[in-house]
């Protein structure tokens, strides 16, 4: 028997890390869901690393015929090719020949030992009981299921067999006996009003290793199972002393106590059209072009209108995005999830080294967030954990009215960000102007002033402080100098 303490990969991206490591060499796990929740191709996927891997492997199949098992094979571009498939489901051979049985003239302990038999057979280090529901069926006094899972259990370690007990019920312990397993993963899916369904997957039990609790989205298409782990904010222990870099409008900087510090986030708020995305074209062309390779994700438009608007504006994004120092994501918000989210900027910052993140805008993304009640949870997960890598991130979110006075928003940024800068609109001398400020940084002191600011050819460009009104905030402020200061 081998050490049982070391680890096997399950095969399927992402399950490793979520399980710690992989799956204990030797010993049984149950994989529980619904019909159409993916158990079958996590099945397949973990048995098909075993060929890739030079091992015995085995599939014992109660439910799916050899024809439907290499149907679903093909249907991820595999095929079966190494992998001894024993086909108990009592519905003919793979030619559609009859034979001698059918489930509801055998006896569960008849079933069990042609699964034992074929186990001592083919002595497989690795095997997958596709499913478990289908002996469930045979068992009319309570306790025996349980005790013939005892013996099947027994033998697979003595074989230093890793087994993978498909199922798709619940229900009461002596008819699903959990407490044999050394591990449980359950799969779910869900569907909304709208866009495709969600599928995620949490481990419910894992005797003998830390593993990441918790929901994790995970996505089934051709190829088979990807999961993508719930985000863990782990400072980065080789990230450089952080910084300060500059925003590249001298204004900006001032107003910003001296711009933006490495490792930290910053929310744009506002209105509709007070030059959010603007600022964030501007920003990430500086932070490029002073040696902070960055991503701005787009939710709300499309790449080439941003584009488009930033050149228009002064700001030539060219030359970043063709010497990759800069790249520019669109992003559907039906199509992926807040996991696979999460998954791209986290191989964009640790595998390509990315150093800013931008987010434009954060209503968009929320928009993928599959429950209300997690939003404040995950963006704080978000914002840690790129922190932790000494990211810069900027996050814009639009609040709804022109005045946007107290008016409520879906996240609180004001408390999940270092530093909050405020856009807004004010009506003065019957024409409408824009006023920025700062209303938080965590790291330093920052100017406490207001500022008038215009979009136009020449990008965003600041005024001197509006020393001379009062109530700019508001919408409608009141002039107290004696002479215009408006730009």
């Amino acid at each position: 028997m081998q050490d049982g303490m070391a680890f096997v990969s399950s095969g399927v991206p992402g399950l490793d890390e979520v399980l710690g490591g992989g799956l204990r060499r030797g010993f049984v796990y149950f994989i529980e869901g619904d019909s159409g929740t993916g158990k079958t191709t996590l099945g397949l996927q973990f048995l098909r690393e075993g060929v890739r891997q030079g091992e015995r492997t085995l599939v014992v199949s109660l439910s799916e015929t050899t024809g439907e098992l290499a149907t679903a094979a093909e249907s991820h571009g595999w095929t079966l090719d190494g992998i001894d498939v024993r086909d108990l489901t009592g519905k003919g051979d793979a030619d559609g020949a009859p034979v001698l049985f059918h489930f509801s003239e055998t006896a569960l302990e008849e079933r069990v030992g042609q699964l034992l038999k074929a186990l001592e057979e083919a002595r497989p280090q690795r095997m997958v009981l596709d499913t478990l529901s289908a002996l469930r069926i045979l068992s009319d006094r309570p306790g025996a299921l349980r005790r013939h899972m005892e013996r099947i259990q027994h033998r697979a370690h003595q074989l230093d067999c890793n087994l993978l007990m498909v199922d798709t019920a619940f229900g009461e312990e002596l008819l699903h006996p959990r407490s044999l397993a050394w591990g449980i993963l359950r799969l779910e899916r869900s569907v909304g009003d709208y866009g495709p369904q969600r599928r995620r997957l949490y481990v419910p039990k894992l005797r003998g290793q830390a593993y990441l609790d918790g929901y994790h989205d995970m996505r089934i298409r051709r190829g088979g199972i990807k999961v993508f782990p719930s985000l863990r904010a782990i400072p980065d222990p080789a990230a450089p002393e952080a910084r300060t870099v500059s925003t590249g409008i001298e204004s900006l900087d001032t107003l910003l106590g001296g711009g933006l510090l490495q490792g930290t986030s910053a929310a744009l708020l506002g209105p509709p059209g007070t030059g959010k995305s603007t600022l964030v074209s501007q920003l990430a062309l500086a932070l490029a072009g002073s040696g902070e390779p960055g991503a701005v994700f787009l939710f709300e438009e499309s790449v080439e209108t941003f584009f488009r608007r930033a050149q228009g504006q002064g700001c030539d994004l060219g030359s970043r995005l063709e010497n990759g120092a800069l790249r520019l994501h669109q992003v559907s918000p039906a199509e992926c999830s807040p996991g696979e989210f999460a998954h791209r900027l986290r191989r964009l910052v640790e595998e390509e080294g990315v150093r800013f993140v931008a987010i434009d805008s954060l209503n968009g993304y929320l928009h993928a967030m599959p429950d209300d009640r997690f939003m404040h949870t995950h963006i704080h997960d978000l914002l840690s954990y790129l922190g932790g890598r000494g990211v810069i991130t900027l996050v814009t979110m639009t609040q709804t009215g022109p005045l946007a006075i107290g008016q409520p928003m879906p996240v609180d940024l004001s408390y999940l960000a270092d530093t909050v800068i405020l856009q807004r609109y004010f009506e003065a001398h019957g024409a409408i102007h824009t006023a920025i400020s700062v209303m938080k940084k965590r790291y330093g002191d920052h100017e406490h002033t207001i500022r008038e600011y215009r979009i136009g050819p020449q990008g965003l460009v600041l005024g001197e402080p509006l020393t001379r009104f009062r109530g700019v905030l508001t919408g409608v402020p009141e002039y107290v100098g004696e002479e215009s200061p408006l730009m």
